[in-house]
């Protein structure tokens, strides 16, 4: 599901709700009472559009980071494995 899906279903849901919202308060249902749902949905879709669009962006950018630390540590584990392995011969060698 992509974020515009998501934003759409949002703008729909909150057109919806401002429509029961109306419908249960008693205010008729004329074409100048179905803009508040239809502007409501607009606004909705938009704002959770732009808060999901900034929510994906920061995760890619955090993944982003999280991989490069992985494989620095990856590289001075390796490093530090080597260093240990020769210590490990240099032993040997001397304790022969």
């Amino acid at each position: 599901m992509t974020p515009a899906h998501v934003s759409f279903s949002v703008g729909g849901v909150s057109a919806m709700g401002a429509t029961f919202l109306q419908h249960a308060t008693g205010v008729p249902m004329s074409n100048i009472s179905f803009a508040v749902p239809l502007v409501s949905a607009v606004i909705g879709a938009a704002m959770s559009y732009a808060v999901l669009r900034a929510t994906v962006t920061k995760l890619d950018r955090d993944v982003r980071d999280m991989r490069r630390d992985m494989s620095e540590i990856y590289s001075l584990l390796r490093d530090a494995m080597t260093k240990i392995a020769h210590i490990e011969g240099r032993l040997d060698s001397s304790s022969t």
